[in-house]
């Protein structure tokens, strides 16, 4: 398979942003992460908007949807820090992102987690409340309830993979994702896996690229969330894909076990070996 090197090069060496910005000319704790205007341009000119791609340009396209399990080691940079209020600023969860941003109104259109097609958009008070509601428990006190890093357990993210004729080569963008973890609203469920909310994930990579990742080789060379999830540095597994039977998840056919990881194994090939076919024809 061929790839975008210049794309990836791009994406990566100019992502070199210090993690602890100003920290060798801070003269008080405070001025710690304080950029200057030479970074902020950085920062700036490191953002890379999504290509136009014309429909008539796309010569076979596949949606599939994936989960990615915070329990693997390659997904940590996801999950931790899973106390929200260790750091202030310098590290942060995907998560405590998301949250934040939800809780400040950056984050505003967010559909509910039964319709995958962004179809179904929750109000607003639905929205606050599925991070951070109060709880009566029957006993004449009310509880403050919300949701936390270490409650969320995985996301289910929805992409597109798509040849397009005029590059020549198979590309992928990222459409959707979808935290997994606990229901605040269900306080008797100690199950930490229900499907929270789905996001239109081009309309938040601008937040997600001013946010940055923690990178335990480095500190003063991380990435953002966008350019992390963009450029696919994280472990998944195909769990659905756009079929003719009204999208059915690979679970509704197949057993939970080998024959579940090999149908899975299975798509992630025919999608991988397109192009490579079409080449050889």
């Amino acid at each position: 398979m061929k790839f975008s090197y210049f794309s990836l090069l791009t994406l990566f060496f100019t992502a070199n942003i210090s993690a602890q910005s100003n920290i060798l000319n801070a003269t008080v704790p405070e001025e710690i992460g304080v950029k200057n205007i030479d970074q902020l341009q950085d920062d700036m000119d490191s953002f890379l908007e999504y290509e136009y791609v014309d429909d008539r340009d796309i010569l076979w396209s596949k949606v599939v949807y994936e989960k990615i399990d915070l329990n693997e080691r390659l997904n940590f940079s996801l999950l931790f820090p899973i106390e929200d209020d260790l750091y202030e600023s310098t590290r942060k969860s995907l998560w405590r992102v998301l949250k934040e941003n939800i809780l400040n109104g950056n984050i505003t259109k967010v559909y509910n987690s039964r319709n995958d097609n962004f179809r179904d958009l929750m109000p607003n008070n639905e929205i606050i409340e599925s991070v951070k509601t109060e709880l009566d428990y029957g006993d004449g006190e009310v509880y403050p309830s919300e949701i936390n890093s270490a409650d969320i357990t995985a996301y289910n993210i929805k992409g597109i993979w798509y040849f397009d004729k005029r590059r020549g080569e198979l590309m992928y963008r990222l459409l959707g994702i979808q935290p997994l973890g606990k229901d605040i609203t269900n306080p008797d469920d100690e199950l930490k896996n229900t499907k929270l909310f789905w996001i239109w994930y081009p309309s938040i990579r601008e937040i997600l690229h001013t946010e940055l990742v923690f990178n335990d080789t480095s500190n003063a060379n991380r990435i953002s969330f966008d350019q992390l999830l963009l450029s696919r540095r994280f472990s998944s597994y195909i769990f659905k894909e756009d079929n003719l039977y009204n999208d059915r998840a690979i679970g509704a056919y197949k057993r939970n076990g080998l024959d579940y990881i090999l149908e899975s194994q299975r798509i992630k090939d025919e999608i991988l070996n397109f192009e490579q076919d079409l080449w050889n024809r």
